[in-house]
């Protein structure tokens, strides 16, 4: 058959002529935009000699035909049918095909998630800094505590920290199509002191269980609520009733749903992860392997409780240096990463977050940058897992309770040791993600 033969066959199993909207030449394919693409035979389109692949977007038909042959069937579809071909631009297209792939709703959702922390990395990065200072200078200057310095730079670096469930519940509900206002009073509520020791079906509540994680749930939820109230409610108790109940029903909600779930899943993750470091050490990765999304939901802080009692007990802990891997592994993935992305906001995000990253203070990182890609965050924590196994393999223990990053080197039982360590994590954590890989961010 001829190529003129071909084309037309083509034409027909697109729905004839009439079905036809518009034809454009893409450099290696041919787009074509048809009325309704159930009328077209992508199978017999498939089995033809000259067509090398049929992707279907919506009512856009792609013929991939190779370089140079795209541009003779467009003439000679645009001959036999009478519409006019057009130039594409093949690299907007593939980048379009690509917005649209990923655009899932588990994607949608982790791109609103990073929405509602990235506004946060100023202040997590100042006050991360701060806290470094403030924890090193406290070791070394044990009556910095007490100074009145010493307490205003308290106040300075652990206020984000105090107020972040409020400003995630605002910026959740507000990301989630809610007033921001109901998910900061939310958060509030689930982090009142009174709350502590109230019993709900049974359930015995505490104030912060579930971290920030709870509050997100909680707040995007309920601005979904809010939402669904406010259809039904008659417009004159509209501004009285819909944010009663949504506070109401959300709150209880939280308190007998995803604070107990929280609080399980943490007590269980902090049992598994004193067992392993303390007897089974080649397998201490796995303990680091879970840090991270412990970070992500703020019961790591948990942790400080079981690395008090084992200084009290032995002097020493050998989980603190161990977890602290998993922070060193997410530098390692969020290096790569900046080498890798064209997205100029990522890039600054990745050179303002990286510094205090290695210090320790990992939620820039992590809501700015490996979480909203995903694979990344994989990395980080596989990272950190041959970084803390390496720590625990060579019986590395921190003489206090809470330090993390570069600096607490200076307080643990061998500090080339825990520098090695970190080293093995950095490489580590690139290496991974090399491997992984990521899909970068479009340019908004």
């Amino acid at each position: 058959m001829g190529a003129q033969g071909n084309a037309a066959v083509i034409v027909e199993q697109l729905g004839t002529k009439e079905n036809l909207l518009s034809i454009e030449n893409c450099m290696t394919r041919v787009r074509i935009t048809v009325k309704d693409v159930k009328k077209c035979d992508i199978d017999k389109l498939k089995k033809l000699d000259d067509i090398l692949g049929v992707n279907v977007e919506g009512n856009h038909v792609q013929l991939v035909v190779g370089p140079g042959k795209s541009a003779k069937l467009a003439a000679q579809m645009s001959e036999i049918t009478g519409i006019k071909t057009t130039e594409g631009d093949e690299a907007e297209l593939r980048k379009q095909e690509n917005r649209e792939k990923n655009n899932t709703p588990f994607k949608r959702t982790l791109k609103k998630v990073a929405h509602v922390f990235i506004p946060i990395l100023p202040a997590f990065i100042a006050c991360g800094l701060m806290v470094a200072i403030y924890e090193a200078g406290y070791v070394f200057f044990p009556e910095l505590k007490e100074a009145d310095f010493g307490k205003i730079l308290s106040a300075i670096a652990y206020s984000v920290f105090t107020i972040l469930p409020i400003i995630v519940g605002y910026n959740a509900a507000r990301e989630f199509g809610g007033s921001p206002i109901l998910g900061a009073v939310l958060a509030s509520v689930l982090n009142a002191a009174d709350i502590t020791g109230v019993h709900v079906l049974g359930i015995e509540c505490t104030a912060g269980r579930g971290g920030v994680i709870s509050v997100l749930i909680v707040a995007a939820l309920g601005a979904k609520l809010e939402r669904m109230i406010r259809k039904k409610m008659p417009e004159i108790l509209d501004t009285f009733l819909t944010p009663l109940f949504t506070i109401f029903i959300m709150t209880f909600l939280g308190l007998i749903v995803f604070q107990p779930v929280a609080g399980f899943v943490s007590d269980a993750v902090g049992n598994f992860v004193h067992y392993i470091i303390y007897n089974v050490p080649a397998l201490a990765g796995l303990a680091t392997l879970v840090y991270l999304p412990l970070v992500m939901t703020g019961m790591h802080h948990g942790l400080i409780a079981v690395n008090a009692q084992l200084i009290a007990d032995f002097g020493v802990t050998y989980l603190l240096p161990v977890t602290c891997m998993a922070g060193a592994g997410q530098v390692g993935a969020a290096l790569y990463v900046l080498l890798k992305t064209k997205n100029k906001r990522l890039k600054k995000v990745c050179k303002n977050a990286l510094p205090v990253g290695m210090l320790g203070i990992g939620e820039p990182l992590m809501w700015g940058v490996t979480i909203p890609l995903g694979r990344p965050f994989i990395s980080s924590c596989l990272g950190g897992a041959v970084g803390g196994s390496a720590m625990a393999i060579m019986h590395v223990a921190a003489k206090i309770p809470e330090l993390s990053g570069l600096q607490l080197s200076l307080i643990t039982t061998s500090p080339l040791k825990y520098l090695l360590a970190v080293a093995i994590s950095y490489v580590a954590g690139f290496l991974f993600c090399k491997l992984l890989g990521f899909t970068d961010l479009e340019e908004e």
